[in-house]
């Protein structure tokens, strides 16, 4: 337990050093940018967004799945990449190709191709990126795993604040920074592990790159729906609103993006360590107690933002106050992914990533039909309730696959719980009775401690054990 702790730890110092500097750049690009000029902005976001999500094609996910039971790591590492190096490739091509068009798409305006040509070179480099950070996280080299985190982001940060200092302060400035940023880190993390591709392999694996493509197709496939789970949010406020609802929005998102530190951090160490248990055969108690905890922490977090959520004006330029209505509801977003990250394991043991396909098409169904209805009567309002609607439905749809394919464990009190905060944040995104509205979160405080009860006091009979070997 105490080597899981640790472990957790090291982690956690990357994702919360990513989860700082992104806050730092929110002020600050929100203080130079106007709504509707970050709301241009927003699209670039998306774009990337969706690159992300696509590029890897699934096998990033295959390459987590085969670690353990292939032998030649590095191997592994170089053929997984091939088919995501080879489709970004294409990808960057078109891209350039295409250039006016996808800036028209983008920025309403078909002259800034360069930063279409930018976008693509950085789609050949996210690839690296990926696959180098998850053979470090599969090797459980924590530390040194944060190190990259936090220097890639860091990187993106200083650019964008050296682009806006010399640059104007439009939207197109902070394309550039953020872009240049992200190939120059990227750069740094690939020469700094040139070891993971020297040498260069020779032969191909045929059985591997099979076994990696059955299990990253289904994989891309519900990847797509996913990525268009995280983008439709904002095509619909493109179409129904306007660029200053966009760029509101945005913020928003990004404030409850700070939540992603625990999703990320816990990702990073539960994949790894839930794949080391069930070869090992350890019982199920020990991956329910693991999503207990979660959803106490998470729910824990939630509560104390929603508690501090005046607080972002602080953060932000007082043109974005509204956000504080609408990130509530946007914390769904990594609430329920990382919650689902302990529900899920029934589609990933049994190989059955097909199941994601099933559980994306839902969420994605089920948000694009609420984004329709809402965000033309409510505006950015509409968009968040849709999207955390969304991403509770995923949560559902994910964890019932999950345990059809699986023992699993007892999910009522998460599900309950994750219905519960979801009418809470409703209702903090038309309240404006500041007394109601802290009295329902100190409220909710208490729920969750007695709900999580019986975990606390495993967690704290254990903390007092060890205290007593230690003396």
């Amino acid at each position: 337990m105490k080597k899981i702790l640790i472990r957790l730890g090291f982690f956690s110092i990357g994702s919360l050093g990513s989860a700082v500097l992104n806050l730092v750049l929110l002020p600050v690009t929100t203080t130079f940018l106007s709504p509707e000029e970050y709301g241009k902005t927003s699209m670039f976001f998306l774009a990337q967004t969706f690159l992300i999500y696509v590029i890897y094609l699934g096998f990033d996910q295959a390459f987590t799945r085969e670690y353990h039971d292939y032998e030649n790591k590095k191997a592994l590492l170089q053929q997984a990449m091939m088919i995501p190096l080879i489709g970004a490739v294409v990808l960057a091509m078109n891209l350039v190709l295409y250039a006016k068009h996808f800036s028209l798409i983008l920025f309403e305006d078909p002259s800034y191709t360069h930063a279409i040509y930018l976008l693509a070179l950085s789609a050949i480099f996210l690839i690296f990126e990926r696959f180098i950070l998850l053979n470090l996280r599969m090797q459980n080299k924590a530390f040194i795993f944060s190190v990259y985190s936090i220097l890639v982001k860091l990187i993106i940060l200083l650019f964008t604040l050296l682009f806006l200092y010399f640059g104007s302060p439009t939207f197109i400035t902070v394309v550039y920074g953020m872009l240049v940023g992200q190939i120059l880190g990227d750069c740094v993390l690939i020469i700094g592990n040139s070891i993971f591709f020297y040498p260069l392999i020779t032969k191909i694996d045929k059985t591997l790159l099979k076994n990696l493509y059955r299990f990253g197709l289904p994989t891309v496939i519900g990847t797509f729906l996913y990525s268009l789970l995280t983008i439709i949010d904002k095509v619909m406020l493109r179409h129904f609103a306007d660029f200053a609802s966009l760029g509101i929005y945005t913020a928003a998102f990004k404030v409850a993006s700070a939540l992603m530190v625990l999703q990320v951090s816990f990702a990073n160490f539960w994949i790894p360590t839930a794949y080391e248990w069930y070869k090992k055969g350890k019982p199920l108690r020990y991956y329910e107690r693991v999503s207990h905890l979660m959803m106490f922490l998470l729910s824990f977090c939630f509560l104390f933002m929603v508690l501090f959520k005046e607080g972002i004006v602080l953060l932000l330029s007082s043109e974005y106050s509204e956000a504080q209505y609408l990130f509530p509801l946007l914390s769904f977003y990594p609430l329920m992914m990382t919650i689902s990250e302990t529900t899920n394991l029934g589609i990933v043991f049994s190989k059955k990533s097909q199941l994601n396909i099933a559980a994306s098409l839902v969420a994605v169904l089920a948000a694009g039909m609420t984004h329709l209805l809402l965000v033309p009567l409510l505006g950015a309002t509409g968009a968040a309730i849709a999207t955390g609607f969304g991403y509770l439905l995923f949560f559902f749809s994910r964890t019932y696959f999950s345990m059809k394919h699986w023992e699993g464990f007892s999910v009522k009190r998460q599900v309950s719980l994750a219905l519960l905060l979801y009418v809470f944040a409703l209702f903090t995104a038309f309240n404006r009775i500041f007394w109601l509205e802290k009295g329902l979160v100190l409220l909710l405080m208490c729920i969750v401690l007695i709900v999580y009860r019986h975990e606390l006091k495993i967690v704290k009979t254990f903390v007092q054990e060890r205290k007593i070997r230690e003396v």
